[in-house]
């Protein structure tokens, strides 16, 4: 079993000390420092595995010096938050094996979500102290995936017994979907042969694993900014051009839209703001929504039919507006060559539980852009997922992972990878 004690005791740190997309700095100083050094590991940060302007809603240099200094008062390395500051938070770690052979790509998310965690007793991270007061949480098992990757990473270098070459990306932003097209557009993806994800929880049992995933949907995160006039409301209301009027109005514009016959779509206007305050006209107003198919090409056309609602309110209340995508995944095929061996591999890890090929994942990831740049370049790709038996939901302030999934994980990733070669 793959250093069971080292894996609770990393992804226990990292949980402890969440944070949100383009912020991961503890996290990202912890990969470097547990890998920096190692032989057999080229560890590559920076502009060669991501392009910073492909990066939607990066943070001010403000937030993101206070998530530095956040980290270094937590007791991360120094030299590595250095690192992280002059690099931003992706890293990938390189492994080359014995002889030639495929090249892997393992996908690894790092970052949180804006959750206020569970301090319940009954919650292990807070019954065992380790809980995260960040007023951010994992709460959706990325802390476990990076450890994971982590010991994985170490594994392979300290026994090179395998074909071709491992490249393991730590990738931040997953939960807005916007880290994977920053990596990909600096040529992270390039050459990868096969193309891992691995997911833990999904509402499985501890222990069960699946070769694959269905269901995977396509999404468009968006931003719209209106900007009006702002005039004295009582005084000369009609000297003012009302941003929040256009703002609601396309909201209900959005959630009014007809629905597509060739697959199901889901529109959601999450935050909507803007005005100074009750006797001005707002002269600003500014929402957040998604779009979700189970369809790529109808998500592209819902996010058309989004910016023409937009465009429409503008005009009705004589306001200017702008829409910007600022996150997206698409919908994701399995190849069942990589399942059938991800499954046949898994049967033989003594921890497994149960092996199926595949389970419902009714979300969005951005693993599947990093699956459709494999695939379209003649590549192979999957997104496995270990059962956890959360007891709680993803994204739940009680969201937990039993961690005896995490050297299951481990090895099975660790034997599918030596055992390619026999193919």
């Amino acid at each position: 079993m793959a250093d069971a004690a080292e894996l609770v005791r990393l992804r226990r740190d990292l949980h402890q000390h969440a944070e949100l997309a383009f912020t991961e700095v503890y996290a990202a100083s912890t990969i470097i420092h547990a890998l920096e050094g190692i032989p057999g590991i080229r560890l590559r940060t920076g502009a060669e595995i991501f392009d910073r302007d492909r990066a939607s809603d990066h943070p001010s240099e403000e937030d993101f010096e206070s998530a530095a200094s956040r980290a270094l008062s937590a007791g991360a390395d120094p030299a590595a938050v250095a690192r992280v500051r002059r690099d931003g938070t992706a890293v990938v770690a390189e492994i080359d094996g014995v002889g030639p052979g495929p090249l892997w790509g393992v996908r690894a998310d790092i970052d949180a979500l804006p959750i206020t965690e569970s301090r319940d007793p009954a919650h292990l991270p807070a019954r065992e102290g380790f809980v995260s007061d960040w007023g951010t949480m994992h709460a959706c098992g990325h802390d476990g995936h990076t450890a994971i990757g982590i010991v994985l990473a170490r594994r392979l270098a300290a026994d090179r017994d395998f074909t071709g070459t491992v490249r393991i990306l730590f990738q931040p932003a997953e939960e807005s979907v916007r880290g994977a097209v920053s990596m990909i557009a600096a040529g992270a993806a390039d050459g990868i042969d096969l193309m891992l994800g691995l997911h833990l929880g999904e509402g499985l049992d501890s222990r069960v694993c699946t070769g694959g995933s269905h269901g995977l949907q396509a999404t468009r995160k968006f931003v719209v900014e209106f900007t009006g006039v702002a005039a004295h409301a009582a005084g000369s209301p009609q000297d003012g051009r009302n941003a929040i009027a256009a703002a609601a109005t396309a909201t209900l514009g959005m959630l009014a839209l007809s629905r597509d016959s060739r697959g199901v779509t889901n529109v959601n206007v999450g935050t909507i703001s803007g005005g100074r305050q009750t006797n001005i006209v707002p002269d600003s107003a500014r929402l957040t929504g998604e779009v979700r198919s189970d369809d790529s090409a109808v998500c592209t056309d819902m996010m058309r039919r989004i910016e023409s609602v937009v465009e429409g309110a503008a005009t009705m209340w004589r306001v200017d507006s702008a829409v910007r995508v600022n996150g997206r995944a698409d919908t994701m095929r399995a190849d069942p060559e990589l399942v059938r061996h991800l499954t046949s591999v898994a049967a033989e890890v003594a921890e497994v539980a149960e092996v199926r090929d595949s389970v419902l994942m009714s979300a969005s990831d951005d693993l599947s852009l990093w699956a459709r740049a494999v695939q379209d370049a003649g590549g192979l790709a999957t997104f496995a997922v270990v059962g956890a038996s959360s007891p709680a939901p993803h994204h739940n302030p009680r969201f937990d992972i039993d961690e005896a999934c995490l050297p299951v994980a481990c090895d099975w990733l660790e034997a599918a990878i030596r055992g390619w070669r026999a193919r």
